[in-house]
């Protein structure tokens, strides 16, 4: 999950300090780890004595007993260093989980239910097919009647709707109801039947959206 806690960043970051820890333990007891003792090799000669156990200095493995108790410390403290790493990063995946996937206020679900509605109009009415231009007043005339009821205004059809509402309400009154007209004689037939005209079908839609913006819904 981009962005997120994941093992492969905790085992990465634990191994860099670990490396360190060890480095600064080797420096500390066995052999100093200097750029000059690297870059003439010393250090690793040194390392490969001591693995093999040629040394033969009483210092060195009395060094190497007594720094057994400093490397678990070191580790010690590692460890400890990354279980709080582990707790402050889980802190923030959670923190960002909870964010992302946290549900949305209703009313911006409401909202964003009624974009995708109203493009699939818009995409309706912009089709060169007469049939989805009829289907894009229906879809359009089925967005006003679910508004309406939102706004309070009930009855058994839209027209009842309409009628509750005064007509001063919003400036498109009377083209949303000219609007409707044009539905219902797409729904029941009649003259609508003859040919419905792209400029007719758009017309139509944009009385309908004017309706919305004027009703705070587009």
């Amino acid at each position: 999950m981009k962005d997120f806690f994941t093992w492969d960043e905790m085992t990465r970051d634990l191994a860099i300090v670990a490396a360190i820890a060890l480095v600064v333990y080797i420096s500390t007891h066995i052999t100093p780890i200097t750029i000059g003792t690297v870059s003439s090799g010393a250090v690793f000669s040194d390392l490969f004595l001591f693995l093999q156990g040629k040394t033969t200095s009483v210092t060195t493995v009395e060094t190497f007993f007594l720094g057994i108790e400093g490397l678990l410390a070191v580790l010690s403290l590692v460890f400890f260093a990354g279980i709080i790493w582990i707790g402050l990063r889980a802190g923030d995946v959670h923190h960002k989980i909870r964010n992302q996937y946290k549900p949305l206020p209703v009313e911006e679900v409401e909202a964003k239910g009624l974009m995708v509605q109203w493009q699939v109009v818009l995409d309706h009415v912009d089709s060169e097919n007469p049939a989805e231009w009829k289907l894009a007043i229906l879809e359009a005339d089925n967005m006003l009647d679910e508004i309406l009821e939102d706004q309070g205004y009930f009855g058994e059809t839209v027209a009842e709707k309409l009628k509750a509402m005064t007509p001063s309400r919003i400036v498109s009154y009377d083209d949303v109801w000219d609007a409707h007209k044009v539905r219902n004689q797409i729904a029941h037939g009649g003259a609508i039947d003859m040919e419905l005209t792209k400029k007719t079908a758009r017309d139509t839609v944009t009385k309908f959206g004017n309706a919305f913006k004027d009703l705070g819904y587009l």
